[in-house]
């Protein structure tokens, strides 16, 4: 039995059809077929966030709200978060309702790339309840690399399949590395937050590659990779830097010429 915090309603979502199925509430304007829809991808989503965990307990529920059209998701972005920028698809925030009750909120409205942002940002929120204290144990290259490689998930035959590799991130990651405009590995996975946010025009497709890189460099899968054993090291708070060091090599000038070479091969599979 899920454990849904009381006294969520807003006045302005109150008429939204509630589509309350597994780990998510989904609260939808234009009705419970596209409610229904979000909530099954949801669910299944959350299985792929969680096996890079390795955390299948069970866990808080979590609310996503669909707005129909842009204006209506505007206006709410503004009085819930005072964000109003136009390029504004979606996002995460940690909310407090009129009862004092605290949850991750993830809003976005129906327009072409809604299942991209609801893969992306569901991660962050995913990523806020697994690590707790808001995913302050996780870098930002990291946070955001893994969003961005669940955007190209999609479900084919009912199963979900994740981290196609994107034509614009793979042209972005490679015009970065053959112009020599990419920041150095060191410095990416050392890299603050206000810091990677104010060069995000570089630093999103790089942590992308980073990431995809890292997912691939073990011939293992994934459950006997390097990789997990790094995010393992994060859950139990270990010095992110330190640990990539010693989990993949103090050799630094050694594993970018690695991944660079890797980029560079990579071939897009999707737009």
């Amino acid at each position: 039995m899920l454990a849904w915090p009381v006294g969520l309603r807003a006045q302005d979502i109150s008429t939204f059809s509630n589509v309350t199925a597994g780990h998510y509430q989904v609260l939808a304007q234009s009705g419970t077929q596209i409610g229904g829809e979000v909530n099954s991808f949801m669910n299944q989503m959350l299985r792929a966030y969680s096996q890079f965990f390795s955390n299948w307990a069970w866990k808080d529920g979590a609310r996503v709200i669909v707005f129909d059209n842009v204006e209506d998701f505007r206006s709410y972005s503004a009085a819930a978060t005072g964000m109003t920028h136009s390029g504004l698809t979606g996002y995460c925030h940690w909310k407090t309702d009129e009862d004092g009750n605290t949850f991750y909120e993830l809003v976005t409205y129906e327009h072409d790339r809604l299942w991209q942002v609801l893969a992306h940002e569901g991660f962050h929120q995913f990523l806020g309840y697994e690590m707790g204290a808001r995913d302050s144990g996780v870098p930002v290259w990291l946070n955001e690399g893994l969003a961005q490689y669940f955007e190209t998930s999609t479900i084919a035959r009912s199963r979900l399949q994740t981290g196609a590799i994107s034509t614009a991130k793979l042209r972005a990651a490679q015009y970065l590395i053959k112009t020599r405009r990419a920041p150095a590995l060191g410095e990416l996975l050392a890299m603050d937050r206000a810091t990677f946010y104010a060069n995000s025009q570089s630093c999103y497709p790089m942590s992308w590659a980073v990431v995809h890189y890292l997912l691939n460099r073990d011939t293992q899968n994934f459950r006997g990779s390097t990789f997990r054993r790094y995010l393992s090291d994060l859950k139990m708070n270990r010095d992110s830097v330190g640990s990539f060091q010693r989990r993949f090599g103090r050799d630094s000038a050694q594993w970018q010429r690695d991944f660079e070479r890797y980029v560079l091969r990579l071939e897009a599979q999707v737009e």
